[in-house]
């Protein structure tokens, strides 16, 4: 039931299609059985007492009836392809879009090569199952019943003797596909495990190098898909064992059924117009039986996808936000009141009972050693994790909001490191504001001394790789405080943002910070003493 209730949500918008999917394979089985009641006509009736307009007529017929099964089946295939783009970028945009409300930093944090594998396979995996099985579904029953009650016209018994093996290949395909089931949860699995370590290596190349350790993580990849393949030969070998067995049931019963028909002929109790015919149906009914048992191990493959995707699905989200309602103007302060923390997998508290008041337009630096709780600080501030105790309040001349995921709009945070992403410097700058001016823009890359950008023959418009590739680091953390500083938040968190600029750049960098926005709020998280003589107080955390 959970996976019906599944499938029913995971239509909307393409029900239409797949009900035309429907009509277009009824028709085409409408159009199979015609031919087969032709043919019948053709050999008994046209061949032997009709004029050569009549079988002219009849010819006719036929070659209309299976150009008419063509475009059926054509329809039945461009629909049906039509759905399944629809279905996956639908489903993996839901799913993208609720992985930026989940919360962060639990204790079950899912690995980033994990979730593009199942953004990935999984929704693939879905699209295609849940597109076709439906509407293969109705159209197989359809054509299962027309040809068992045109069977029954011209042999009752063996219609129901066919019949009624398929509720017995039914059951051996679901115990098969229960099988199969497991097995691909075996092998998804696998490839999340693959997709992590290649991810991973790709991120972390330049370090990886520098240890030496290339090859010892190309051969882990190595076992790790030796691994994966004997998996996937399993469930081949399995898979086509049973292929194997119910094509040999299947041809076996398409041999009695033509031993039958050749009795029944030889006894004169039918015409060999019949006998064609009874061949087509045997055919006909046969098929959907296969179908039917081939649909069954691609069901237990889609529903073992369906849980991986709804345990992305149902990770715990953040409060809904209220867009603008929470937006402060003018100079903001924060008041901090005994806050305590500590990670889910923690053995310490990293913040306890830490209170402070923070002054509207003040500049403070936050110092201390590795794991005082200078980065889990900004992380409380943009309500990215919740205090075990305490208050945070954000307060202007006007009113105080205590902070949450709504009052993220009013800060502007600016990581640590080289945090840009693949694709135009313009791109990485319009993440902060997309309707961004050229103007704005060239304001806040002077700001960050990132003027070097207009200077390059695309100007914003080059192109740089992964992680800011093609660019120095110092060059890629400038870009990366230019995007920061189009945020329209009157609250800055910068965390470290001269690390990997020189003396001279670090000092005219914050002349042109603090000369640009002398009315906001700055907090620096830092190990430098340049920044903190610049600075209205210092605080110093420790563990």
């Amino acid at each position: 039931m959970k996976y019906i209730t599944w499938l029913w949500h995971n239509t909307v918008g393409i029900r239409l299609n797949m009900l035309v999917r429907i009509m277009a394979g009824i028709g085409r089985v409408l159009l199979g059985l015609l031919m087969v009641w032709l043919c019948k006509q053709f050999i008994d009736v046209t061949i032997r007492t009709g004029s050569d307009e009549d079988i002219v007529l009849m010819v006719a017929y036929i070659v209309s009836v299976v150009i008419g099964g063509i475009i059926c089946r054509q329809i039945y295939y461009y629909l049906g392809v039509k759905a399944e783009a629809r279905q996956s970028t639908s489903i993996r945009l839901r799913i993208f879009s609720h992985l930026f409300r989940r919360q962060m930093f639990e204790q079950k944090e899912m690995h980033s090569g994990d979730i593009s594998s199942r953004l990935e396979k999984d929704i693939s995996t879905v699209s295609s199952a849940t597109t076709s099985i439906i509407p293969d579904l109705c159209v197989t029953t359809f054509q299962l019943l027309g040809a068992f009650l045109l069977m029954q016209v011209m042999d009752e018994r063996l219609a129901w003797v066919l019949l009624l093996l398929t509720p017995v290949f039914v059951m051996i395909g679901k115990m098969v596909a229960w099988k199969i089931r497991k097995m691909t949860q075996e092998i998804r699995r696998q490839e999340s495990v693959i997709q992590m370590l290649v991810q991973e290596s790709m991120e972390h190349n330049a370090v990886l190098r520098s240890l030496e350790s290339g090859d010892w993580v190309t051969g882990r990849l190595d076992n790790m898909q030796h691994d994966l393949r004997g998996k996937v030969n399993h469930r081949a070998q399995f898979t086509v064992l049973f292929r194997l067995l119910i094509g040999m049931s299947f041809s076996l019963g398409y041999i009695v059924a033509f031993i039958w028909g050749g009795l029944q002929l030889k006894a004169g109790v039918i015409t060999f117009g019949v006998m064609t015919s009874f061949l087509q149906l045997v055919s006909q009914i046969q098929q959907p039986i296969l179908q039917m048992v081939n649909m069954m191990p691609q069901m237990f493959q889609a529903s073992a996808s369906i849980d991986r995707l709804e345990e992305m699905e149902h990770m715990e989200a953040e409060e809904e936000r209220h867009d603008d309602s929470c937006k402060m103007e003018g100079q903001l302060g924060l008041d901090i009141q005994d806050v305590s923390f500590r990670y889910a997998l923690g053995d310490r508290e990293i913040l306890s009972h830490f209170t402070h008041l923070f002054a509207p337009g003040s500049k403070t630096a936050l110092m201390g050693h590795t794991g005082a709780g200078k980065t889990t600080l900004f992380r409380l501030l943009l309500a990215l994790i919740k205090p075990d105790q305490g208050t945070m309040t954000l307060f202007n001349a006007d009113r105080r909001q205590v902070v949450s995921e709504s009052t993220r709009t009013n800060f502007v945070f600016v990581p640590q490191g080289n945090t840009l992403m693949s694709g135009s410097i313009r791109y990485n700058l319009l993440l902060a504001k997309p309707d961004a001016t050229d103007e704005e823009m060239r304001q806040v890359l002077h700001t960050a001394m990132a003027d070097f950008v207009l200077n390059l023959p695309e100007g914003m418009d080059a192109e740089c790789g992964e992680r800011g590739s093609g660019l120095s680091e110092g060059q890629a953390q400038r870009i990366a405080i230019a995007r920061g500083l189009l945020r329209p938040g009157n609250i800055m968190l910068l965390d470290e943002i001269s690390a990997s600029l020189d003396e001279e750049t670090e000092h005219e960098l914050y002349s042109r910070l603090f000369a640009a926005y002398p009315q906001k709020t700055m907090i620096f998280i830092t190990h430098r003493t340049t920044v903190c003589e610049l600075c209205n107080e210092v605080i110093k955390l420790d563990k």
